[in-house]
């Protein structure tokens, strides 16, 4: 197995199934077999349990007498939540950004929403698409010069990961993101921190409620079935 010097085995099970489950290889639901990971990680089954008590303390992994472990699922109500503590984190990360931002940092940021309104012209697939917004808000959030804030916003948008992505393509809703970008850039610039807040809030507030009523449809075509 392939393990930097400094991880123990079972820390670095932790950080690559961790990723895993964020990036949606292991969707919520889905179960962790601990032997079929050991042979992934070509380790013994010790360090595979280990880890996966350690995820289960964070809430990414639940565990279940009888069943084993599973990716833990996740609801309309989660997401519900994350966003709402995102959405606050996001517009106090821009207020400060507006009022500490370098000429050559906006300079990156515009250089960033250029570039998601050319891959969304070109058709790139929704993984690139927010891959590049992502890049777009957090080049902001980074400005407010506040690291314990910026990885607030990381770790809660790691979470939301698990959820539909808010950018699919050319369609309306991608579109008004794209204006709502601009926007949001005209306020820094004009160095209006109270606008560039509020601007902010109002863009996350949209997608929260798309990606929400997705989640919910999800939920109720789930009850359906049963």
């Amino acid at each position: 197995m392939e393990e930097p010097r400094y991880e123990t085995k079972k820390d670095y099970i932790v950080r690559r199934l961790r990723q895993k489950i964020l990036d949606g290889e292991y969707g919520p639901g889905d179960r962790l077999k601990v032997r079929q990971l050991a042979q992934e990680f070509g380790t013994s089954e010790i360090p595979v349990r280990e880890a996966i008590n350690q995820l289960a303390a964070t809430g990414l992994v639940t565990i279940t007498p009888h069943v084993g472990a599973v990716a833990t699922p996740v609801s309309s109500e989660d997401l519900t939540e994350i966003f709402e503590i995102r959405s606050a984190l996001e517009e106090l990360a821009t207020r400060l950004a507006t009022e500490r931002m370098p000429s050559e940092a906006l300079q990156e940021i515009e250089r960033l929403a250029v570039a998601l309104e050319n891959a969304v012209e070109i058709g790139q697939e929704a993984e690139e698409l927010n891959r590049l917004n992502r890049a777009f808000h957090m080049a902001i959030y980074r400005q407010s010069r506040n690291q314990r804030l910026v990885h607030m916003i990381e770790e809660l948008w790691n979470h939301a990961g698990r959820y539909p992505a808010p950018l699919t393509g050319r369609d309306d809703n991608t579109y008004q993101s794209l204006r709502e970008h601009r926007a949001i850039i005209e306020a820094l610039r004009s160095r209006d921190a109270e606008r560039a807040a509020r601007l902010t809030q109002e863009h996350k507030n949209r997608a929260m409620q798309r990606v929400i009523a997705l989640v919910r449809e999800h939920e109720s075509s789930i009850l359906r079935r049963r």
